[in-house]
């Protein structure tokens, strides 16, 4: 049943391929605030992350090594220079298969606002032990624009199906800085599962058939309509955080 699936994997059952809260927007802006550059050696993590490792390898010229939790989920490139600069390795956040002191930046995106607080807390001090002295991480994840009251959590527990725990953005802070980075920045940007702008720019002409798809049963409809509708009525407490910061 459409209304099991945690809202990404819904989403990514009527045929939406970008899963991550801010959309390819966020990502690219995510980008521009690591400056990232053909010295660089970059760690992504996330949904799609062989995919976004490409993309950064092309757009910036850095090494990247995407962190997935499949075999399946590993992308290669026809052109053999961007294929040995960027790489997957299978393995889990929280007890990352690289040695210490390995990367010169990190992105994560749509992936700690999905743990309970405990495990927040293990897959940030991963990304500190894998990150050079002074390296740069950057997280792109859902956060509450402001203090949702009791009923606006429970109805985000309910549209989302599954483990969803995003902070406000000075509790994202202060888990970055609990686990040892300091110098954090951030902007905030919109939801953009539902928006129009957002389908268009993340899926352009497969925006129409993904509506389409939503449509064609009365639960998926229900699911996406609920969704859809919370996060426009509410969008005063949903946003998305784009946060960097340094490793101490």
């Amino acid at each position: 049943m459409a209304g099991e699936l945690p809202l990404p994997d819904f989403l990514a059952s009527v045929g939406k391929t970008e899963l991550k809260p801010g959309g390819s927007y966020a990502t690219g802006a995510l980008l521009r605030m690591l400056n990232l550059n053909g010295k660089h050696h970059a760690l992504v993590v996330g949904p799609a992350a062989g995919n976004t490792a490409l993309f950064v390898s092309m757009t910036t010229g850095a090494t990247t090594e995407a962190l997935v939790k499949e075999e399946k989920d590993k992308v290669t490139d026809s052109d053999p220079a961007l294929k040995r600069r960027s790489t997957a390795r299978i393995g889990k956040v929280e007890q990352m298969p690289f040695a210490d002191a390995r990367f010169d930046a990190a992105m994560i995106e749509a992936t700690l606002a999905y743990q309970p607080a405990a495990q927040q807390v293990a897959t940030l001090n991963e990304l500190h032990r894998v990150l050079k002295p002074g390296a740069s991480v950057g997280i792109h994840e859902l956060a509450w624009r402001q203090p949702p009251t009791p009923e606006i959590e429970q109805r985000l527990t309910d549209i989302w199906q599954g483990h969803v725990h995003p902070q406000v953005v000075r509790g994202w802070w202060d888990l970055l800085e609990a686990a040892g980075f300091s110098g954090v920045e951030n902007e905030l940007a919109v939801v953009s599962y539902f928006t129009r702008k957002g389908m268009t720019a993340d899926e352009g002409e497969q925006a129409a058939e993904i509506f389409h798809n939503a449509f064609e049963t009365p639960d998926r409809m229900e699911r996406f309509s609920r969704a859809y509708h919370e996060f426009t009525e509410n969008r005063r407490y949903y946003g998305v955080i784009l946060a960097t910061a340094r490793k101490s």
